[in-house]
C-alpha cells in the first residue's frame, strides 16, 4: 500500500495539471534573481499548462498511443476474453452497495460483453485486485457482466493483482494453467499497448481489443478544439500516465 502511495504521489508531479504548475512556480522564483529567464520559464509553464488542456492535443495524444480497433473476425483466433479493470468507485449509496466499476472500468466490461456475446464459448478472465475496497475488482466486473449485461461465458477472477504488470504476471500464470497461449485482451485503447506487452513477456500472445478512444467532437466548430476543457486535461493526464508507465514497465 505504501508502494502504491509513493507511485500516485509522484505521478501527481510529473502529470498535469502539477508538471505545468511546478515550471510556473520555478519561473516566479526565477523571475526575482533573472527577469528573462524568469520570464522564458512562466510563458513555458503556461503554454503547457494551456496545451495539455486542449481537445486538440489530448486527441492526438491519444491517437498517438491507441491501435486501431479490432477485427470482430479476431474473436474466432483467440482462445480467451481477458478483461483488465481500470478502477472503482469507492462511494456507489445509490446502488446500496460500498463499490462499483468507475466509468474507464465500465466502458472496458461493456465491451468485453459485447465481445463474449459474439462467441458464448470464449471464457472470460478478469483481472483486478482490491486496493480501496473490500471487494476485488475482478469480483466487481464479474457481478457487472452478469448481473448488468447477463453474459453466460464462463467468468474467472484473478483477483489480486493491483498494477498493471501484476495484471499480467497473475493472468499470464493461470491462462497457462489452463493450456491458453493466445487472448483477446480488452482495456482502453491508451492502456492496451503497455498491457499486451506486458502480457506477451510473460509468455501469452495477445489480440488487442482497445476501447474507449478518445473523440474531438465539435466537428462543426473546429476552433473549439483548441479552447481548454477539463476532460481534455484528464485524457492528456491518463495517456501520459500510460507512456510513463509503459517506459517503467516495459523500456524503450
Amino acid at each position: 500500500m505504501i508502494t502504491i502511495f509513493l507511485h500516485r504521489l509522484l505521478q501527481s508531479f510529473i502529470l498535469p495539471p502539477l508538471n505545468s504548475l511546478i515550471i510556473i512556480v520555478l519561473g516566479a522564483y526565477f523571475f526575482k534573481v533573472h527577469r528573462t529567464k524568469g520570464w522564458i520559464i512562466l510563458l513555458i509553464g503556461c503554454f503547457s499548462l494551456y496545451l495539455q488542456s486542449t481537445p486538440y492535443f489530448a486527441y492526438k495524444l491519444n491517437r498517438w498511443l491507441s491501435p486501431e480497433p479490432m477485427q470482430l473476425s479476431s474473436l474466432n483466433q483467440a482462445q480467451a476474453i481477458v478483461l483488465l479493470g481500470g478502477g472503482v468507485n469507492t462511494y456507489a449509496g445509490e446502488y446500496n452497495v460500498n463499490a462499483v466499476s468507475n466509468s474507464d472500468t465500465f466502458i472496458r466490461i461493456r465491451y468485453a460483453a459485447f465481445l463474449a456475446k459474439r462467441n458464448p464459448d470464449l471464457p472470460i478472465f478478469v483481472s483486478g485486485g482490491a486496493i480501496d475496497t473490500k471487494d476485488s475488482e475482478a469480483s466487481l466486473m464479474k457481478k457487472a457482466l452478469q448481473n448488468e449485461f447477463e453474459v453466460e461465458n464462463p467468468i474467472y477472477l484473478e483477483p489480486d493483482s493491483k498494477t498493471t504488470s501484476k495484471n499480467a504476471k497473475y493472468t499470464s500464470r493461470i491462462l497457462l494453467q489452463y493450456g491458453i497461449s493466445k487472448v483477446i485482451l480488452v482495456s482502453s485503447a491508451s492502456h492496451i499497448k503497455r498491457a499486451g506487452a506486458l502480457f506477451e513477456r510473460n509468455g501469452i500472445k495477445v489480440i488487442a481489443a482497445p476501447t474507449g478512444f478518445y473523440s474531438l467532437g465539435y466537428y462543426k466548430l473546429p476552433i473549439l478544439w483548441f479552447v481548454p476543457t477539463a476532460n481534455a486535461m484528464m485524457v492528456t493526464s491518463s495517456v501520459l500516465h500510460e507512456v510513463f508507465g509503459y517506459i517503467y514497465d516495459v523500456g524503450f
